[in-house]
């Protein structure tokens, strides 16, 4: 009998390690009949007018039917969805060849530093590869960052009052388990002025504040935060900045490096479009002393291979990180600056139409520092369920409701289009004519 530890040891044995999901290693040939059922259609031409349209027709979404829901999940691309499919079909058609040597790829995820990938994501963000940990999602991160950091009763963190439990639970454990204190900014509804919110943390900072841990961009009510100058408040005090990203990151420009943050997670199943299952999470170089790791595995005490000790939570699907990679080539092939003008401009369409409907209502940021690619709106006198059902019934539209305070969530991404948001003006108008 193979022990687990000598298992274990073989799997991380350093010719195998130097493969990785991109490494030296060479792939696996793909088995006979194993080939992807579906090729995506052609990329589009640069200069085709309908280049958008064409750019649609590489998801799977059903035609007449719009997804505004990113916030909560992105659509995977057809090119995605077919690397990730092909490489776990490959493995299981092939797993008899596993043998552990270099020639072979890694067959599992969870032990291994992955370091070409974490390039490639730290080429999205501004980072080194030593600096990011590929983990699960957003929620991930900030236990790994909120349970590693030592802190003592009476230590203090100030959040926002809006924090996605994904942001905040963390810290309400900390409360109760060591007595932390745990102090909230109230975030105005709608926010449309960068230096009031930098104003509502900087009023609640004591000698005892050890972090400040804010979104990145609010995920009920949209909110972009003025990110860089909140870092900096808290460099100036003496405080970690801690920011949850799981909104941003694909949505709006992430350069960690300039923002000056201490912390950051995201997850790419968002906005950058990979399968669910992926997360990033970055911890500024000088800083990770700071942080113990909570979810160990052999190389949990390796403080030289940077946010590779966060990296080990035991076995997981290596098709997820193919899909991540993909996902990242998508994203570079069309360009992170085209991507985020094309979305900004349909929200920026969406905010338009709706100032001008009587009784619709904004409630997410028209101040172009905090707007972002959401738009929260609702119509005086209207529940939020019946706006969102009036979208989906009338013309197949899916926002989110996010209550009768807020309305519905619309989330524009590359996969819609102006007529969609004409269309959902169209139906914001009709209901805004009825008696409320």
């Amino acid at each position: 009998m193979v022990s687990r530890r000598n298992f274990l040891t073989s799997l991380l044995a350093p010719p195998l390690l130097a493969g990785g999901i991109e490494g030296k290693a060479k792939p696996m040939p793909a088995a006979p009949g194993t080939e992807a059922a579906v090729s995506p259609p052609a990329w589009p031409e640069e200069s085709d007018p309908a280049f958008w349209d064409r750019v649609r027709d590489q998801f799977y979404i059903t035609p007449g039917e719009a997804f505004f829901n990113t916030g909560t999940l992105g659509a995977t691309p057809r090119p995605v969805l077919e690397r990730m499919i092909e490489q776990m079909r490959t493995l299981q058609t092939t797993i008899c060849q596993w043998d552990y040597t270099p020639q072979t790829p890694n067959w599992i995820t969870g032990y291994f530093p992955e370091l070409p990938l974490r390039e490639k994501v730290g080429k999205l963000v501004n980072a080194e590869a030593s600096e990011i940990a590929l983990i699960q999602n957003a929620t991930f991160g900030m236990n790994f960052a909120v349970r590693g950091l030592v802190m003592k009763a009476g230590d203090e963190v100030i959040t926002t009052n809006m924090e996605h439990p994904g942001g905040v639970c963390g810290w309400q454990e900390r409360v109760k388990r060591d007595g932390i204190v745990w102090k909230q900014a109230q975030i105005p509804t709608p926010a449309n002025d960068p230096d009031e919110l930098v104003r509502l943390f900087a009023e609640k900072i004591t000698a005892r504040t050890r972090a400040l841990a804010f979104p990145h961009i609010i995920s009920s009510t949209a909110v972009v935060m003025p990110v860089k100058r909140l870092c900096a408040l808290a460099r100036d005090h003496g405080c970690l900045a801690v920011v949850d990203g799981a909104q941003a990151v694909g949505q709006v420009k992430v350069d960690l490096h300039d923002f000056g943050c201490d912390v950051y997670f995201s997850s790419p199943h968002k906005w950058l479009l990979a399968p669910a299952g992926n997360g990033l999470f970055y911890i500024r170089k000088e800083k990770q002393d700071l942080f113990w790791t909570t979810l160990c595995s052999s190389e949990w005490d390796d403080h030289k291979s940077g946010m590779f000790r966060f990296m080990q939570y035991g076995t997981g699907n290596p098709g997820l990180l193919v899909g991540l990679d993909a996902a990242l080539d998508f994203h570079f092939r069309l360009g992170p600056e085209r991507v985020m003008a094309r979305m900004r401009s349909l929200a920026d369409r969406l905010r338009s139409g709706l100032q001008q409907i009587p009784r619709a209502k904004i409630n997410s940021p028209v101040h172009p520092e905090l707007a972002g690619a959401v738009v929260v709106h609702s119509v005086e006198g209207v529940p939020c369920m019946k706006l969102e059902d009036a979208l989906w019934t009338r013309r197949r539209l899916r926002p989110r409701a996010v209550g009768d305070q807020l309305g519905v969530r619309q989330s524009c991404h590359i996969y819609n289009s102006e007529a969609e948001i004409d269309a959902t003006l169209e139906i914001v108008r009709d209901l805004a004519k009825k008696p409320a």
